[in-house]
């Protein structure tokens, strides 16, 4: 019988995050240093970064060329990190690399993202991918994908998130997002605040690294139909993203910014059509994702920081999504997470709450939390209830009276919510 080595790596997940390059150098130095032999994007940023990624993976794979994508954390399982051309890694592959690297190993030190970083890195070189797309982690300076020297890095967004080990300031977390840029090597910059573009000027003035800032050198906007217009080298209009929400703007234009650099670079042409295609087919599971339930609409978004939660809000406004039942469940890794304000963010536009805990790796944003934090609220406590687990507030939502329900917060809440959902008829 085969051994699993899943079991494995799962005893890493409580190793904490531990940033820092040192151990990742290492464990690569004992593979054979994968990363070094194939192009990549890296893409950092607070938000908006898996779906930047996903876009870019679809658009290129489009194009013909054998795409990687390495994404975190994941939805339902492990597979979905590690990507070619779209298609999730196979069980026994998988299950092969985690051996192979637990050889090397031995007992040197790792955490459970330093592992499957190198998995991933050791998987595209093998399976001889033309370009990897490569998320960040957290931060980016001392995040373990920070090894690579890509064609092209994209920096989304920067929110006030992981505070414990980025900074307790926007200026502090931009500069730990653009220790991604390196010299020489064209760097995207999505809609971030005016004052913190001249930290990603002056990194731009010592590298050498050409900085495109979204607003001055690419932009877009929605247009009449619903779909975007995007200028920036090239102008294309009426693009339609199947990816909803107001916020997947910037990520699309980031994506496509990225694309024209690569053109100018030599490594793809451009095809309008091609683009096209793979923008109406991108899928991105938990990204603003409307399921229908008996007579239930339930929209699924993975807001899980300040910022998420305050362009969440412009969307439902947009689509004119209200008077829901909220179902949420927060992640609080560094304790510093401004739970009891995401929520207040959302509790206008919805009718009733729950308040949910729920199984994960990390820290959770515990009931007790929620009933401390409900003392500093001026909220209606008749319209909020305290959800113990996620199976009882799957069974709860879907019995309640409202007919529209927002699941949001963590990707572990809600890839655990769909888990209960899914064996039910969609």
């Amino acid at each position: 019988m085969r051994k699993n080595y899943l079991d494995w790596l799962n005893s890493y997940q409580f190793h904490g995050i531990k940033p820092g390059l040192k151990r990742i150098k290492e464990i690569l130095k004992r593979l054979g240093n994968p990363h070094q032999n194939f192009v990549t994007i890296h893409i950092a940023g607070t938000n908006g970064k898996g779906s930047t990624s996903a876009i870019l993976s679809e658009i290129l794979s489009q194009h013909g060329l054998k795409v990687g994508l390495y994404t975190s954390p994941h939805l339902f399982r492990i597979n979905e990190r590690f990507k070619v051309n779209g298609k999730e890694i196979e069980d026994y592959k998988l299950n092969e690399y985690l051996k192979r690297i637990k050889l090397e190993l031995k007992d040197y030190p790792a955490t459970y993202f330093e592992i499957t970083t190198a998995l991933a890195f050791l998987y595209f070189f093998e399976e001889k991918v033309d370009i990897a797309v490569i998320e960040c982690g957290l931060g980016g300076r001392l995040d373990a994908t920070n090894v690579i020297k890509p064609e092209v890095s994209i920096i989304t967004s920067i929110g006030l998130d992981h505070t414990k080990y980025l900074g307790n300031t926007l200026e502090k977390i931009a500069l730990e997002k653009a220790g991604i840029m390196k010299k020489e090597t064209p760097c995207v910059l999505g809609s971030v605040s005016e004052n913190l573009i001249p930290i990603f000027q002056k990194k731009e003035a010592l590298l050498n690294a050409p900085l495109y800032v979204w607003g001055r050198d690419f932009s877009i906007e929605l247009n009449k139909k619903g779909n975007w217009n995007y200028k920036g080298d090239f102008s294309f209009k009426d693009l339609k993203l199947n990816l909803k929400g107001l916020y997947q703007g910037n990520n699309l234009s980031c994506a496509l910014k990225a694309l024209e650099i690569l053109e100018k670079r030599g490594f793809l042409k451009i095809s309008e059509e091609k683009l096209k295609i793979a923008l109406a087919k991108v899928k991105m599971p938990g990204r603003y994702e409307t399921l229908k339930i008996k007579d239930k609409t339930i929209l699924i978004d993975t807001a899980h920081n300040l910022d998420g939660f305050i362009a969440l809000k412009a969307s439902l406004i947009k689509d004119n999504f209200k008077d829901f039942l909220l179902v949420l469940g927060i992640t609080n890794d560094d304790g510093e997470k401004p739970f009891g304000k995401m929520l207040e963010i959302l509790t206008p536009l919805a009718k009733e709450i729950y308040l949910c805990q729920f199984n994960s790796p990390r820290k959770i944003v515990t009931l007790e939390d929620w009933k401390l934090a409900l003392k500093n609220l001026q909220l209606n406590l008749d319209k909020v209830k305290l959800i113990e687990n996620c199976q009882k507030a799957v069974k709860m939502s879907l019995e309640s009276n409202e007919k529209n329900i927002l699941v949001t917060g963590s990707i572990y809440f809600v890839g655990e919510y769909l888990k209960y959902l899914k064996p039910l008829k969609l």
